[in-house]
């Protein structure tokens, strides 16, 4: 959804197609390989650029997935009040990194591959300002790797963020912008996104 938002901002003229693909388990693939969590990132936005390459072989498809690390730990979305908790707790007091895997493909092509990282800087939160966070988070964060939405109350448990602000929300736009005008998509006026 925010990535939607992020795109349609800029006027592009764009259609959104969920790729359903398991995260986990090219992530796990990934991890056992000894991957960087940069590559993982771009993996699972491969993925999801395969999966609707196939079903559009034309189409420019463009394709981004974020995974978060927290020292050696690369956390997944979290699973209920309980798992957000367990996230919340984890990264309490700590730095952790946003990095985001971008890909363009046309015809089964890697046409641009692209990976950057948001250093996240949580602020030491107490017991109670935690179990405050979890209660009333609405449900929309389980489908934040962190557990949060920066553009929304989440900005409230963080002290620092070193990156672009599109980059921290989950799409890169200058760079992903600079690669569809290199494709020959360009903004010409009016646009957004399309049924």
């Amino acid at each position: 959804m925010t990535r939607r938002r992020l795109l349609a901002g800029t006027g592009l003229a764009f259609q959104v197609i969920p790729a359903d693909v398991d995260e986990a388990s090219i992530k796990v693939a990934a991890q056992r390989e000894g991957q960087s969590p940069d590559l993982i990132a771009r993996a699972l936005a491969r993925e999801k650029a395969n999966v609707i390459n196939t079903l559009h072989p034309e189409q420019l498809v463009l394709a981004a997935d974020q995974v978060l690390v927290a020292g050696d730990s690369l956390l997944d979305k979290p699973v209920g009040r309980e798992g957000l908790k367990s996230h919340i707790t984890l990264l309490s007091g700590r730095v952790h990194f946003l990095i985001n895997g971008v890909i363009l493909m046309r015809a089964g092509s890697v046409m641009w591959s692209y990976s950057d990282r948001c250093e996240m800087e949580m602020r030491p939160l107490s017991a109670d300002e935690q179990a405050l966070y979890v209660s009333n988070a609405p449900d929309a964060v389980m489908s934040s790797v962190g557990g949060y939405r920066i553009e929304a109350e989440g900005i409230h448990l963080f002290q620092r963020m070193t990156g672009d602000w599109s980059s921290i929300l989950g799409l890169p736009l200058l760079p992903v912008l600079a690669a569809l005008r290199q494709a020959g998509i360009a903004w010409r006026g009016g646009g957004g996104e399309t049924e």
